[in-house]
């Protein structure tokens, strides 16, 4: 008979509490894209087998979106929500994520985006910056210095491509 592995109650509850933290950041993101420009194509859940196994998307961008305007165009949007910053800045990917986000990239030919908030809540951040991956693709630390030109409103709406410079 095939047995089910578990894990400890205390190692869920983490786990738990940083899913329920990533979905919160993701849903926020969700919901500042106009719905009438944008349209939501894909929205990944990370999952994972209590043996390991995972599938390949989980390697992939959280977000897929569509512009419904003029331009039409798609570009995913790897989510990231921090409680703050240490020492001016942030760990926001492990190398092999970040390789595994400039191959989607190339092979999808499709921009990613890389959001990351800061302080707040996740389903409320102090502070909102969307970059293009290739601008901290070579930093798996990034300093707040480096993402301040592409700071964002946090509770501004997103209405258009120009707003977040996708070109």
């Amino acid at each position: 008979m095939n047995n089910i592995i578990t894990h400890p109650a205390s190692h869920a509850v983490n786990e738990l509490d940083s899913f329920e933290k990533g979905f919160h950041f993701e849903n926020y993101m969700v919901t500042l894209f106009n719905k009438r420009k944008f349209r939501l194509l894909e929205w990944r859940g990370d999952k994972i087998a209590s043996n390991g196994v995972s599938p390949l998307s989980n390697s992939w961008p959280d977000l897929v979106f569509a512009s419904l305007g003029k331009k039409k165009f798609h570009f995913a949007v790897e989510c990231k929500w921090r409680k703050q910053f240490f020492e001016g800045g942030t760990d926001w990917a492990d190398r092999y994520k970040i390789d595994s986000y400039l191959e989607y990239q190339r092979d999808k030919n499709m921009r990613v985006y890389v959001a990351i908030g800061v302080g707040g809540t996740a389903s409320n951040p102090e502070k909102l910056f969307v970059t293009p991956l290739d601008h901290i693709s070579m930093y798996p630390f990034v300093y707040q210095s480096r993402l301040i030109p592409f700071k964002k409103n946090p509770e501004q709406r997103i209405d258009d491509a120009e707003q977040l410079e996708l070109f």
